[in-house]
């Protein structure tokens, strides 16, 4: 079939993700953390620790600005101890300050293997860490851990159009990551069980995965909208 379904490998890769970023956040002592990714000039968040905190990456996405997208092209780390201080990035500040986040640093995931594939591992906190220049490194080494995963599993695929496939990826897990927080909003639970339930319904309603997220998130979007729009 033509249409896009995630592999075994691509299932995987969202665990290893979720994996390496969890074990990110505990060690460099921030409250959540990101992946940032960009392809044919479309940015999109891959994992997370925090679905909410994933609006400010969207911020950032949306004023084509901010830590997390300047580092894929500078590929220098960007700290930011105070981000109410900061007059760069508005946006991405007035997000930064509605959930209460003071604290940020973006770091440039190495993929010269993927083409025309940009990613940044993104890290928040309510209060400064203070994880200094061996914080800095240490954040370095979780870039490569991802770096290598997305590779090895895009080099799984490299016979499948490499960067069409990867684009497709991408948009499949951020629906994904959408409908996990969705699914923890209603059953709580961990990132993992609410990924386990998605599996469960896709695999007991013969639905691909995707299609169950995105049959989540649009539920869930019509609950929440206070009128309907005629089509």
């Amino acid at each position: 079939m033509s249409e896009y379904a995630p592999s075994a490998a691509e299932m995987h890769l969202d665990r290893l993700l979720n994996a390496v970023i969890v074990s990110a956040v505990e060690m460099l002592g921030f409250d959540a953390a990101t992946v940032s990714a960009r392809h044919d000039d479309r940015l999109t968040t891959i994992a997370a620790t925090n679905q909410q905190w994933m609006a400010l990456d969207d911020a950032q996405y949306d004023a084509e600005d901010g830590p997390c997208v300047t580092v894929l092209d500078h590929h220098e780390p960007i700290l930011l101890e105070d981000i109410s201080t900061e007059d760069r990035w508005p946006g991405f500040k007035e997000t930064a300050a509605h959930f209460g986040v003071n604290s940020s640093m973006s770091v440039h995931i190495p993929t010269p293997e993927l083409r025309d594939v940009q990613a940044s591992l993104n890290l928040y906190a309510r209060q400064t860490p203070y994880p200094g220049e061996q914080g800095v490194k240490t954040a370095r080494m979780f870039a490569d851990q991802i770096a290598m995963a997305m590779q090895a599993v895009e080099a799984h695929r490299t016979t499948a159009k490499l960067a069409a496939g990867l684009q497709e990826a991408m948009q499949s897990r951020a629906v994904i990551e959408q409908a996990k927080g969705i699914l923890i909003g209603q059953h709580g639970g961990s990132p993992d069980e609410a990924f386990e339930r998605l599996r469960e319904l896709s695999q007991h309603s013969n639905t691909k995965l995707r299609d169950v997220a995105t049959k989540i998130v649009d539920e869930h979007s019509a609950r929440t909208t206070p009128t309907d729009v005629p089509g």
